[in-house]
């Protein structure tokens, strides 16, 4: 009778062994197949007798084997494509505790991961699981629990209010398993008031916050408190958010920190520190595609478009001074003194050349004389022609053509002049990038963050433009705003506005000018951990709102509401320019003649005095020589 108990227990073990396999080949099959690789996750060499129903997979399986020296074993895994993992409930602790340090190191991402775990120990372990952290990033988690005494299979999964394991369908081994019964129910519909740790600081009109007494006027969480209100055109989607998935937003503040930095050791302040810290579930407010980022952190589809430009100091009116020389460009000026130059050696040579032909007179030629007939040519002055001294074609010729061309110099001259004179002239104003670099000045901001997306540029003007970047306190940048000595980064909006720190009010704003061109453009997007289980969620709503078009409204509201009105306005117009028409003739108008007759003066004076020296050095010389040689004089000749 004993053995024949024995024989009985036996094979009922064995046949609810086989049921059991017959119900995981079932469960893998129905909701894993789909994926694109699943791991089986062991701690001992011994692969479990369950395991042998993933051998009819239509995906590629790879065993993981916790246990062993290799390290790195479950980052290699996941790497190599892993969004599945079928664990023993007796590694399934040593998995969670590397969840989130291998998921943060792999490059792959994926937000959607499902977890089967194989019941194997007492249930006592199974309380230890829900209270790990890394369950909080698990949506699809699946506890199979056998019951040979009751000849039955519980299948439980995680339940995300309390800490608690809920059953979805208990099987029993004798019945076929119901094609009907999810075992993975999209929970990510109705969220039921979780919390969703977001990251922000004031940055209009991106993200905006303040503290609220009224918890109904308050839609955001703080130390789990409803006490504060956000706005601006990112925050907005995710008040949506939340609304259409049924969370509550707890918000991470670091003023401070603003977009903040990730160090080496994966630490961090600002937006991006929280985040890479896990402090924070997802981070947003002017975020970019940036590179160094992107490999910490998982990056949103894109919520809009951002160029990045500065304001940069208005060009002030040129100096009274140089009227006199701004109707021609340098270049120009360049080749009218090259011309005369040419023309004066032509004319002193013509001179001494036709005047070997008479041998009767001298050949001394007068380079001065000559010099000042071809400048009075060219100022439309009169010009004494002695025919009877150079009774020559050649001469006649020359002559002509200087005339000519002195005519339409001098009446260019003429009309450029009158121009000056009546239409202000300013200094070349900063429209390009390459005008930025070329001028040298220095631009920058209260942080780095505005050149991450630059950094790796190896373009000489983009390096120049990196070297010139400059960060600093919002009060400094206002005093500096004062100086006009500093372009200020600032962000052009898809629709028509524009982000601009506080530190540029009214009163600087009309002493600044937007550049014509970007100097880049990129992505605004969010930002969350590795392992945020909710980002395809936000993809979609990001691509519904994007589609709408309702960003366009958003983006209107906040700024009239929170943004300097003003500010605004003044940056829009800022090459606008007004035209006071025809101006009468004021006497500065001529400060550049009274300048060059200055110039011409003084330079007269300083030669005459040094002509005078030069005679007196001269006269007093000559006398030392003559009453020297008397005195060398024999006796007999005096």
């Amino acid at each position: 009778m004993n053995i024949s108990k024995e024989i009985w227990e036996l094979t009922r073990c064995e046949v609810f062994r086989l049921e059991l396999h017959q119900l995981l080949l079932w469960i893998f099959h129905q909701h894993l197949a789909s994926y694109f690789c699943t791991c089986i996750v062991v701690g001992t060499n011994r692969v479990g007798h369950w395991t042998a129903a993933t051998e009819q997979f239509p995906h590629p399986v790879i065993i993981v084997n916790l246990s062993s020296n290799e390290p790195n074993v479950l980052l290699q895994a996941i790497e190599n494509g892993c969004q599945t993992f079928i664990l023993a409930q007796s590694t399934a602790i040593t998995f969670l505790d590397q969840f989130h340090y291998v998921h943060d190191r792999a490059i792959a991402r994926y937000s959607q991961k499902r977890i089967v775990i194989i019941h194997d120990e007492p249930p006592e372990n199974e309380r230890t699981i829900l209270k790990h952290s890394a369950v909080c990033d698990l949506m699809d988690l699946l506890l199979v629990r056998p019951q040979p005494d009751h000849n039955r299979v519980d299948l439980l999964t995680n339940e995300v209010e309390t800490d608690e394991w809920m059953l979805l369908h208990s099987f029993s081994t004798s019945s076929p398993a119901p094609l009907s019964v999810n075992l993975f129910p999209n929970r990510r519909t109705n969220l039921r008031g979780r919390y969703v740790r977001l990251a922000i600081f004031n940055y209009e009109p991106y993200t905006l916050w303040s503290s609220v007494e009224d918890s109904d006027v308050a839609n955001a969480f703080y130390q789990h408190n409803r006490s504060l209100a956000i706005d601006g055109t990112e925050s907005r989607l995710f008040v949506e958010f939340c609304a259409k998935l049924n969370c509550s937003l707890e918000i991470s503040l670091d003023e401070a920190g603003e977009w903040g930095q990730i160090y080496d050791n994966r630490t961090g302040d600002g937006i991006i520190g929280a985040l890479v810290e896990r402090r924070a579930d997802v981070g947003v407010g002017a975020l970019y595609s940036w590179y160094h980022e992107s490999l910490y952190l998982a990056l949103s589809k894109p919520i809009s478009r951002t160029g990045v430009t500065c304001v940069v100091p208005k060009p002030l009116p040129l100096s009274s001074w140089m009227i006199g020389i701004l109707p021609f460009s340098t270049v120009l000026w360049l080749a009218v003194l090259a011309t005369i130059c040419v023309s004066t050696i032509f004319e002193v040579m013509f001179n001494f050349v036709t005047q070997k032909f008479r041998a009767s007179e001298s050949h001394r030629v007068d380079v001065c004389e000559s010099m000042m007939g071809v400048i009075s040519i060219f100022i439309l002055q009169a010009v004494l022609l002695r025919t009877n001294r150079n009774p020559y074609s050649s001469q006649m010729i020359l002559i002509g053509s200087l005339l000519f061309v002195g005519l339409m110099i001098g009446n260019a001259y003429s009309g450029g002049l009158a121009s000056v004179m009546t239409v202000p002239r300013y200094e070349k104003s900063i429209d390009t990038v390459q005008d930025l670099a070329d001028r040298n000045l220095r631009w920058g901001s209260t942080h780095d963050a505005w050149i991450f997306s630059i950094q790796l540029a190896t373009q000489p003007t983009i390096v120049k433009l990196l070297d010139n970047f400059v960060t600093y306190p919002k009060d400094v940048l206002h005093e500096q705003a004062k100086h006009r000595n500093l372009a200020f980064s600032i962000e052009r909006l898809p629709y028509g506005h524009y982000a601009v720190g506080d530190y540029i009010t009214v009163e600087v704003s009309k002493n600044y000018e937007i550049m014509l061109e970007d100097i880049y453009w990129e992505n605004c997007v969010a930002m969350a951990t590795k392992t945020w289980p909710l980002m395809n969620e936000l993809d979609e709503l990001t691509l519904v709102i994007f589609q709408s078009g309702i960003q366009r409204y958003w983006e209107l509201e906040v700024v009239t509401k929170f943004a300097d009105n003003k500010v605004q306005h003044a940056i829009s117009i800022s090459r606008h320019f007004d035209n006071p028409g025809p101006i009468p003739l004021q006497p500065s108008h001529l400060l550049g003649a009274f300048f060059l007759l200055a110039v011409g003066l003084g330079l007269g004076l300083v030669c005459l005095l040094l002509e005078l020296l030069w005679h007196r050095l001269s006269t007093r010389q000559r006398t030392m020589v003559d009453h020297t040689t008397q005195n060398e004089r024999p006796l007999g000749l005096l």
